[in-house]
């Protein structure tokens, strides 16, 4: 018998040294043939899907959490309306569930809720980011196909030195009135007074 157990522990060992090294062996190809942008345009459709799916242009955790929040929600309801008929015999006389049903069918989804939401905020927050950096980029059209995890790349506008000013003509004035007229100007435009 220990024969067998050695031949088994052996074949599992060289299985896991073959899973390995095949490991290896995908990801230095993923590398080459699927991961690079600009082998995007020659792949075919599930090529293209690999593709997004590994420069994570796309999340699927929010489908994910979609499906959880439906069967948790159905789960406890369903789990609570079945505790209005449970009745247990105990030795100190009949035990009936159904208050603890009612509030698990008037609770657990409001608790459910307030948690799909609290993760969904951070993955909402991801989303605008993602959408935010592309329009920065200028990029509006491709909001939706961006990498998910891919670092802003911002740039810092430098501000041109502007033109050195004209000299400022000489401030004049209106004898009569006092309002600013143009230094050039024969009358002034408020009251009509002869300035020269």
């Amino acid at each position: 018998m220990g024969v067998v157990a050695m031949g088994g522990s052996s074949a599992s060992g060289t299985l896991a040294v073959v899973a390995l090294i095949l490991a290896v062996v995908a990801t230095v190809l993923a590398f080459v043939f699927i991961v690079p942008e600009k082998n995007r345009k020659k792949l075919n459709a599930f090529g293209k899907f690999l593709h997004d799916t590994v420069n994570f242009k796309y999340l699927i955790v929010e489908k994910i959490l979609q499906a959880l929040y439906i069967f948790l929600t159905a789960y406890v309801f369903i789990e609570g309306f079945l505790m209005l008929f449970r009745v247990e015999d105990t030795w100190s006389g009949s035990k009936w569930y159904g208050g603890v049903g009612l509030l698990t069918m008037i609770l657990g989804p409001i608790a459910i809720r307030l948690s799909y939401e609290f993760l969904m905020m951070f993955i909402l927050l991801v989303k605008n980011v993602i959408q935010i950096n592309n329009k920065l980029k200028g990029d509006e059209g491709t909001a939706a196909k961006a990498p998910v995890f891919e670092a802003p790349a911002f740039e810092i506008p430098v501000k041109e030195a502007a033109p050195a000013a004209a000299e400022a003509p000489e401030a004049a004035f209106c004898t009569t009135c006092g309002a600013r007229v143009d230094a050039d100007a024969a009358f002034c435009t408020v009251c009509g007074a002869k300035l020269k």
